[in-house]
């Protein structure tokens, strides 16, 4: 059964565009979607030049927990994974560490995808990279055998204060933690 569905109501705001400074409308709506459960999505948006800014807000929240999984194979790197926005990555074989950010954005990704944007992080820190030339060496080669997928197995996990994320596997170990741990 589908319910039924009022469309949110737009108000003028005394709020000026940056773009064109022209007064912005507003949208707010409450709703509910998977993994998120209930969110608060709020929208500035411009008539004039069609400039939008959203911000969604997490209403529902779990409780802390951290997942983890052992990455065997290439085959398990199709794992799916939701990240929320509050969830910090870890992958310890590596020492890879993903902190979520003041404007983390929650994602759906795999285990490769995950693993791929460390690499590309690393790469581009090289670029800046202020270690001895033997410190530079060893995160070349680390860097080398990630691209390669030469890091099985590994371990992933995803520690995540709002209890939100997701490692979508039956392998999957998750467990209750301190909010004060992470």
């Amino acid at each position: 059964m589908t319910e039924d569905f009022e469309a949110p109501k737009e108000e003028l705001t005394e709020v000026h565009c940056p773009n064109c400074s022209h007064k912005l409308y507003f949208i707010e709506i409450m709703t509910s979607i998977a993994f998120e459960k209930q969110i608060l999505i709020q929208t500035y948006f411009c008539k004039n030049c069609l400039f939008k800014k959203n911000e969604v807000t997490q209403i529902e929240r779990g409780e802390p927990v951290r997942e983890s999984i052992l990455i065997r194979n290439r085959d398990d790197l199709r794992v799916v994974v939701y990240r929320s926005p509050e969830a910090r990555i870890l992958i310890p074989e590596i020492g890879a560490e993903v902190d979520p950010g003041e404007i983390s954005d929650g994602e759906v990704t795999t285990v490769e995808g995950i693993v791929t944007r460390i690499w590309e992080r690393m790469y581009s820190a090289m670029f800046d990279f202020e270690g001895t030339p033997e410190q530079e060496v060893s995160a070349k080669k680390k860097m080398e055998s990630i691209r390669k997928w030469e890091i099985f197995p590994f371990t992933l996990i995803i520690e995540d204060v709002s209890g939100l994320s997701r490692i979508q596997n039956s392998r999957t170990s998750i467990e209750k933690i301190d909010v004060g741990s992470v």
